[in-house]
């Protein structure tokens, strides 16, 4: 056992050495999962030396900037690159009315860059009575702000169909504005609101007669409000669906498993159990790692292949293993599990690690496995690997 470790690791050390270099032969593994990361909604105001030379449109949209906001010059400018048209004269009246519920020249610039359509709005006619009636259901005008500037595209929704319908159905879920307030300051709880469907309420209530917990209920309005305001029927087949495979609706994977396949065409889903299938696996071994992290089937079936391929002919984990740890079949190869494996790899064929252990070891955050596994281990792990290890982490942190 111990050679067969140490043979992975010196191939291994190969592996990443090459995906350091410019002959990245283990590639295959890695294109599939770099992602790239788009910049702050609010990047503009560190970004002045990304100046394009002035139109008169938006210079004319700087001026009202700076006049209307107190923005210098310089974030004005941006400001007005990336709103992109010209002010009306009623736009005042846009400013003056954010103004009259507490919204700081920040807060108003982040909802014209992000969308700059509310400039243009009446203030009057539609911008008014929408933040009247949050205003008058427990918005404060510092949660409104809020609010509104992180997601200003609720400012789109219909009042009649979207806003009021959504929050008196938040309301009455959570018996109170508190909690109302509490999910739309959360990231993305606004969701709820560009989602809402007369389907939300009994759709809801199918889940409570079924005993899923109020706390997984207020998980699904947040991360996947969508499933939730789809006909009833159509709802129903989602949850009899994640109920055949094996999910406990007490559990909050229930709703997980449900945000899943709402998302997904059955077609791609066996599709998705097929690969599992291809590499030995029964239908029960698959449902019992689905039931376990049902997001491993967000992954793309390419990624699932990879991951399974590795797993099973470098490491040798069966299902057991791979039920035991699901969320490895998450992790990126080249920032996480390659650069790991070659210094768990080397650490088991010195029989300084027990290799049960390594399982999860890659579930640890970077600083966690840094401590347990490499600084305990200095005098045992050669310079090179160290510095093989440590080059990698920085790549991916930088």
């Amino acid at each position: 056992m111990l050679s067969f470790f140490h043979k992975r690791a010196s191939r291994l050390c190969r592996i990443i050495f090459s995906i350091l270099g410019t002959n990245s032969t283990c590639r295959a593994y890695g294109d599939s999962v770099r992602g790239s990361h788009g910049r702050s909604p609010v990047s503009y105001l560190k970004s002045f030396s990304t100046l394009s030379p002035p139109t008169s449109s938006s210079s004319s949209t700087a001026d009202f900037l700076r006049t209307s906001l107190g923005l210098s010059p310089e974030q004005a400018l941006v400001a007005a690159q990336t709103i992109g048209r010209e002010p009306k004269p009623k736009s005042d009246a846009v400013v003056a009315l954010f103004r009259r519920y507490g919204f700081s020249s920040e807060q108003i610039t982040q909802i014209f860059v992000k969308n700059p359509q509310v400039l243009w709005c009446d203030a009057d006619k539609i911008l008014g009575p929408k933040l009247q009636f949050l205003s008058e259901n427990g918005f404060a005008d510092e949660v409104l702000a809020r609010v509104l500037s992180a997601d200003p595209y609720v400012l789109n929704r219909s009042l009649e169909k979207h806003i009021a319908p959504s929050v008196r159905l938040l309301k009455s879920f959570f018996g109170c504005s508190d909690g109302v307030i509490s999910l739309l300051l959360t990231k993305r709880g606004t969701w709820v609101l560009h989602q809402y469907s007369e389907a939300m309420e009994p759709n809801i209530e199918m889940l409570r007669s079924l005993g899923v917990p109020e706390k997984s209920i207020v998980k699904m309005l947040l991360i996947r409000p969508r499933a939730l305001a789809r006909d009833v029927d159509q709802f129903a087949e989602l949850v009899n669906e994640a109920r055949r495979i094996g999910f406990d609706t007490s559990s909050l994977m229930f709703i997980h498993g449900i945000a899943t396949l709402s998302g997904m065409k059955k077609d791609k889903w066996v599709s998705k159990i097929e690969v599992f299938k291809s590499f030995g696996w029964t239908e029960e071994q698959v449902r019992a790692v689905v039931v376990k992290q049902p997001q491993v089937m967000d992954s793309a079936e390419e990624r699932i292949k990879r991951s399974l391929d590795f797993f099973t002919n470098e490491l040798k984990w069966g299902p057991n293993e791979l039920c035991k740890y699901p969320n490895s079949l998450m992790l990126s190869f080249e920032k996480r599990i390659l650069p790991r494996t070659v210094v768990l790899g080397h650490l088991v064929s010195k029989g300084l690690v027990d290799k049960k252990s390594i399982g999860g070891a890659y579930l640890l955050t970077d600083a966690k496995f840094m401590n347990k596994f490499v600084q305990c281990y200095l005098a045992d792990i050669p310079q090179q690997l160290f510095d093989l290890y440590q080059n990698k982490v920085k790549a991916h942190v930088a």
